[in-house]
């Protein structure tokens, strides 16, 4: 099981807690971390070529492939190759490429492993081959030999039979070869099986072509028919500008392992983006959302995942995937009623469907694997507050301040570029005054452009030397000072405590033992509230024990520390000690 969890890592570093659930889930014993590091130890004495190559990283693991292939790594090589044939119109050579890469399966993909930790990675295997298996098949039928895959295709479509795409095939072949009556006998059993199980019909595909072999009027030649397409995406940001690094990298990602490259990955890609409250996030993902949909056109689909929602909780894996089910056309009462019966019916729709899931304001990895889908031609982009540091994803992504170009191209798009040539240093100083940052950057121009008597000097001025900044960065839904408080609101109450401290201190050189002294903690609980708070992104780290505050989130702390009553320091006496003074930095 600890091998299986390394190679399906793909070279990628694999932390103890997670070799732990892979090998017991949430039964593991009080021994399982010395049992995983004596399992690494076994298999580096049973397996001598490994012993360099699997190292410690971390608490964890990685195994080093160094060049060596996996059937894996082979079959999507060989795979690429047969789709390139195809293009070029080579089609008995595609097949034949076809044919040897699906030669390197001896059955499915690490049978005998059970792991929920591992069953989506495994699944994604397994998915891989079907789709590959498929797009051969389609050859066969184009090159006439519709026959001989009756029987593969029967076979099949008994093990799968509720995937609509080899169905069509199995329905096309038996008309092809004269067998009208059993096409239709197939396309009936399917319809029930989906009615059943299921409680939806057939796709338009598989209902277009049922109703081309009753009529008898199939073409000679395979056709692409029409598939139901499903789009609940928001619209991306008018004035979307700069991130041209993420952007590449997020595309590189998608064309190297999702639908936009020569072949699929063996699991589905996941880009996981973070930042601190206002960098962008969502505006980046949705943006990102927007420019893959040619690539994954049957479906792109969007659910808030509420993780700042400060009234109501973060939405529970089960209403987020009968919002998905809602979002494929499934009817209200014909949603499972539990969580595992949900997550089957999504990835079993997704089967054969290149859909794009955009899964905004995350609260933490367990919120969403129910949500993940298995297909590898699926694409899911992920936003939070926070790292997500135990999610196996493809690409993860923190949001950085934007550079100055960023911020003023920002500025102009909604202000005016003509203004912006008139007054840039004054423009440099509020993008400077902002921070970088992207919400605060609309927000401030946003402002000025509703205030034709102001120029751009004049609320540089305002922004850099009045006591509240964030009171102009407002908006009707309560601007940066509300994307803060969301922020602030789902930290533990001690978190909370050491943020509101912060604003005692000066924002660019916080040091653990100041904070320790103002909040009456020890080194060790001092240091761990704010690594915390690094995690949550309303820090960042300078030095080790050196932190840095965002000077707007910074100016918010200062605000919180004047409306709280300081929290007195524990005295070991038992007596009521007074408030402490800030402590100055040396």
């Amino acid at each position: 099981m600890v091998l299986s969890a390394l190679l399906l890592a793909d070279g990628k570093p694999v932390p103890l807690n997670r070799l732990i659930d892979a090998v017991w889930e949430h039964r593991a014993p009080i021994t399982a971390a010395k049992q995983i590091r004596n399992a690494a130890s076994d298999l580096r004495k049973l397996h001598p070529e490994l012993a360099e190559r699997l190292t410690l990283v971390g608490d964890g693991y990685r195994l080093r492939l160094d060049g060596c292939r996996l059937d894996s790594d082979r079959f999507v090589e060989q795979t690429s190759r047969a789709r390139e044939l195809r293009k070029a119109g080579r089609l008995e050579e595609a097949r034949e490429e076809f044919h040897g890469a699906l030669l390197l399966w001896r059955g499915a993909a690490l049978t005998g492993l059970t792991s929920p930790v591992l069953r989506a990675q495994i699944a994604g295997l397994d998915e891989l081959r079907l789709a590959v298996m498929e797009e051969r098949i389609e050859l066969d039928i184009a090159l006439g030999d519709h026959e001989s895959v009756i029987g593969e295709l029967s076979a099949w479509v008994a093990e799968n039979p509720l995937r609509e795409r080899l169905v069509a095939q199995l329905m096309m072949a038996l008309y092809r070869s004269g067998a009208q009556a059993r096409a239709l006998t197939v396309y009936e059993q399917t319809r029930r099986v989906l009615k059943e199980e299921l409680g939806v019909s057939p796709g338009a595909e598989l209902q277009e072509l049922h109703r081309h072999i009753l009529l008898s009027d199939l073409p000679a030649a395979p056709r692409t028919l029409p598939v139901a397409r499903y789009n609940n995406l928001p619209a991306g940001a008018v004035h979307f500008t700069g991130r041209v690094r993420e952007r590449r990298l997020l595309s590189d990602v998608v064309h190297r392992h999702g639908a936009g490259g020569h072949s699929y990955s063996a699991a589905p890609p996941v880009i996981a983006i973070d930042g601190m409250p206002g960098s962008g996030k969502t505006a980046l993902a949705l943006h990102a959302a927007h420019e893959f949909t040619p690539l994954y056109p049957d479906a792109q689909l969007c659910v808030d995942m509420a993780a700042c929602a400060v009234e109501d909780r973060p939405l529970d894996p089960k209403a987020a995937l009968g919002v998905l089910l809602s979002g494929l056309g499934v009817p209200p009462d014909s949603v499972p009623v539990g969580v595992e019966e949900r997550a089957a019916m999504w990835r079993r729709l997704l089967g054969d469907r290149r859909a794009l899931i955009l899964l905004d304001n995350v609260a933490d990895t367990q919120q969403i694997v129910p949500l993940l889908p298995g297909a590898p031609h699926c694409l899911t982009i992920v936003t939070s507050r926070t790292r997500l540091t135990d999610l196996m994803a493809t690409c993860q992504l923190t949001l950085q301040e934007m550079s100055l170009t960023e911020g003023r191209e920002l500025f102009g798009r909604i202000v005016g570029d003509e203004r912006v040539r008139q007054e840039r240093d004054a423009v440099d100083l509020v993008v400077e005054v902002c921070g970088g940052l992207p919400l605060a950057i609309r927000l401030a121009a946003a402002k000025l452009r509703h205030r034709p008597s102001w120029s751009v000097a004049y609320l540089a001025s305002r922004l850099a030397t009045g006591r509240q900044p964030l009171r102009l960065l407002e908006a009707e839904d309560g601007g940066l000072t509300e994307v803060f408080r969301q922020s602030y609101e789902g930290l533990t109450p001690s978190q909370q405590r050491v943020f509101r401290l912060l604003g005692r201190l000066p924002g660019d050189h916080i040091e653990t033992h100041n904070v320790a002294g103002l909040a009456g903690l020890s080194l060790m609980h001092a240091d761990t509230l704010l690594e915390s708070l690094v995690d949550a992104h309303l820090l960042t780290t300078s030095t080790p024990g050196r932190y840095v505050v965002h000077e707007l989130l910074h100016a918010y702390a200062v605000q919180l520390a004047g409306e709280a009553a300081l929290d007195p320091v524990p005295h070991r006496s038992g007596l009521r000690a007074e408030p402490v003074q800030a402590v100055p930095c040396p």
